[in-house]
């Protein structure tokens, strides 16, 4: 006997509720597509991340955050060794900083869950249906639908949008493979200390990635993160960091987060032959993180709404979705390559990284990298020049 889910036909499915998952969602239900959301956690849910949102993801967006924004930040404090870093150097050790101001918002700080519990709400006042799943089991082409299964049902639509973050199941059952790879980050939140503390990326206390701080108006994130998941972050050496640099001890629970690495090099022939017309895959379950600065939301917006643009592309009989979707990402994946290639040098040698960070000139460009984007044209040549 058919279960209830068979029986509806679906536009879209997206798999994962998280911003990249809202954001195709959210455009494709404002055309009238008919959308289910699929998810195997309810909302609001706990995630590893600082809750910062750059100038340019806050412009992404399709509708105003102002209700869950706590702090506004215009400087940037980043911290350097001088020397050979140990794995966690002690406070006060022989680093230097760095101060990124501008008149301009940089970022925003939200609590990360209650802004995806925000998107998830609005996309579902968009027309987008939100259903909690069980783990996802299989996915099957069937003439020109797929049908999703679960352990409980069957979800069938016309085309797919994995959404489900690093680990998630989607694209382990369609596109796994070499050109994916996993970042990771592990934090924790504390109460606001005494003193004020600005927005920190510290790059003297990790070997291949850096610690954060991040201030929101009655708390503080604190975290750890490095590009290779393979890293020796510790729950230990995140709260060495926080005694040494916040002053406490008085802590919730610390949670780790795998960021998808790897969107750069993807090409549609990894996905498997009989899915590759039916599956986009967006956000960390794509490899749309940022190598470089651990940036994530950005990323999961522009290619969720991507793939969107491309559904809608193929819907209108405009040009197939695929094609669409990768011409629509094309200057985003130049932007991944380079940081791709950033990341590398600098964490291999932070020291020489850091020195030419002092430079005005490249100071003001890395802010606008940062919070509006910058041509990679335009980057790669002011750092070149920087390097003589």
């Amino acid at each position: 006997m058919e279960n209830a889910a068979d029986l509806h036909l679906w536009d879209v499915i997206v798999v994962g509720a998280g911003p990249a998952g809202c954001a195709a969602a959210y455009d494709l239900a404002t055309t009238g597509l008919s959308v289910l959301l699929l998810d195997k956690n309810s909302f609001p849910r706990p995630k590893a991340c600082a809750g910062g949102l750059t100038v340019k993801a806050v412009q992404a967006l399709r509708y105003s955050i102002t209700p869950v924004v706590k702090e506004t930040v215009r400087c940037v404090l980043l911290a350097g060794s001088t020397s050979a870093r140990p794995a966690l150097p002690p406070a006060g050790g022989n680093s230097s900083t760095i101060v990124l101001k501008s008149r301009e918002p940089i970022c925003v700080m939200t609590v990360r869950a209650e802004f995806d519990e925000f998107c998830l709400r609005k996309t579902m006042a968009a027309g987008a249906r939100f259903q909690r799943i069980s783990s996802l089991r299989g996915i099957v082409r069937v003439g020109d639908t797929l049908h999703l299964l679960t352990a409980g049902e069957t979800y069938r639509a016309r085309f797919l949008v994995g959404a489900d973050g690093a680990s998630g199941q989607v694209r382990s059952l369609c596109a796994p493979g070499a050109w994916f790879s996993q970042g990771f980050a592990l934090e924790v939140r504390t109460a606001t200390p005494r003193q004020n503390m600005d927005l920190t990326f510290d790059f003297a206390s990790v070997r291949n990635g850096y610690a954060w701080i991040f201030p929101k108006k009655d708390h503080l994130n604190v975290g750890v993160y490095s590009p290779s998941s393979a890293g020796d972050l510790t729950r230990h050496q995140l709260l060495t960091y926080v005694r040494d640099k916040v002053g406490t001890d008085a802590l919730d629970q610390v949670t780790g987060q795998y960021l998808g690495l790897g969107a750069a090099g993807f090409q549609n022939e990894y996905v498997q032959p009989e899915l590759r017309d039916r599956v986009l895959l967006v956000g960390d379950a794509g490899g749309f993180a940022d190598a470089l600065t651990g940036e994530g939301i950005y990323g999961a917006l522009v290619s969720g709404q991507a793939a969107a643009g491309a559904i809608l592309s193929e819907t209108r009989e405009d040009g197939p979705a695929v094609p669409a979707f990768a011409g629509y990402l094309d200057g985003y994946r130049q932007t991944l390559r380079f940081s791709a290639r950033a990341a590398a040098a600098f964490y291999a040698n932070p020291e020489r990284g850091f020195r030419v960070m002092r430079l005005p000139f490249l100071r003001r460009s890395l802010v606008r990298a940062y919070t509006h984007g910058l041509s990679v044209k335009s980057l790669a040549v002011r750092l070149a020049l920087a390097a003589r």
